[in-house]
């Protein structure tokens, strides 16, 4: 029995060893995560994602863990043909496959893009009997992440195994949140969870911060109400620019193109262009 308990930790070495060719970069992780949908979590995936590579000039990896697909609808006319299927990385028996084999590339330099999967449902179920399930697409991004400057995880609206891969795979995690209670109530669920990751899977996870999105400009009091409920809980987490409602984001996301190509003068371009300078500058320590 000594000798075969031996013989399969041999082989388990083997599986540790790099699986692709390693690049010279280390990317940051960055998990956008909200419990509560509507509130423009792909939206700021896709724009924060697309900011960093077109004014940063930062490699930029958009990984799509969503079923829905919203990544790929959102960017449709920059996609190129290409890419494969996330859920076969990430059911891999052999543990061998990386997120970089499926990775598509776009027609905004820098930007690159795993497609839509419409098997990342099933995949959901599929990963609760996996051993050390959490893990899984922590371990398909060891060589991938030395190709990219920063990977962005758009996570599935809830807290799900395919959100807690994604939150044990990440380094920081960025929250929207509207003006809402029931959205304030899913930052609070999603927060303590977080905290869980980083206590048992992921003691390297730290938020981010939290991101007011779907601001109406009408709605004083109410806005008022929330962002003084965030800072009595959160404090420094919430991040000074807001998101406000736009059309343009929306028509732009109709066009499956960025809001920096569809409308560069609006509001929403302008307040994401925001948002990617104050993360490219936290990466920049």
């Amino acid at each position: 029995m000594r000798n075969l308990l031996k013989g399969g930790l041999r082989r388990l070495a083997r599986v540790e060893t790099p699986k692709r060719p390693l690049g010279t970069k280390k990317a940051t992780v960055i998990a956008v995560s909200a419990q509560k949908g509507g509130v423009g979590k792909t939206t700021t995936s896709v724009t924060m994602a697309t900011a960093l590579a077109r004014f940063h000039g930062l490699r930029v990896l958009l990984v799509d863990l969503d079923p829905q697909g919203h990544v790929t609808r959102s960017l449709q006319a920059n996609l190129k043909p290409g890419g494969g299927k996330l859920s076969e990385v990430l059911l891999d028996d052999k543990r061998e496959a990386e997120v970089m084999d499926v990775v598509a590339t776009t027609g905004i330099p820098n930007l690159y893009l795993t497609p839509f999967d419409e098997k990342l449902g099933a995949t959901e179920d599929l990963l609760s009997t996996r051993i050390g399930k959490e893990f899984v697409l922590k371990e398909a991004l060891d060589a991938t992440r030395t190709h990219y400057d920063v990977i962005v995880l758009d996570c599935p609206p809830n807290l799900g195994n395919l959100t807690l891969n994604g939150l044990v795979a990440a380094d920081q995690v960025l929250i929207p949140c509207d003006p809402s209670p029931l959205a304030l109530n899913g930052v609070a669920a999603l927060v303590e969870t977080i905290s869980t990751v980083a206590t048992r899977l992921n003691p390297e996870l730290d938020v981010l911060g939290v991101l007011l999105t779907r601001v109406d400009g009408r709605n004083t009091t109410l806005n008022a109400a929330v962002e003084e409920e965030i800072l009595k809980e959160y404090g420094p987490a919430l991040l000074p620019m807001r998101i406000g409602i736009s059309s343009s984001l929306a028509k732009a996301q109709m066009e499956g193109q960025d809001i920096f190509a569809f409308d560069p003068s609006s509001r929403g371009a302008a307040q994401y262009k925001e948002l990617a300078a104050h993360v490219s500058q936290y990466l920049n320590g």
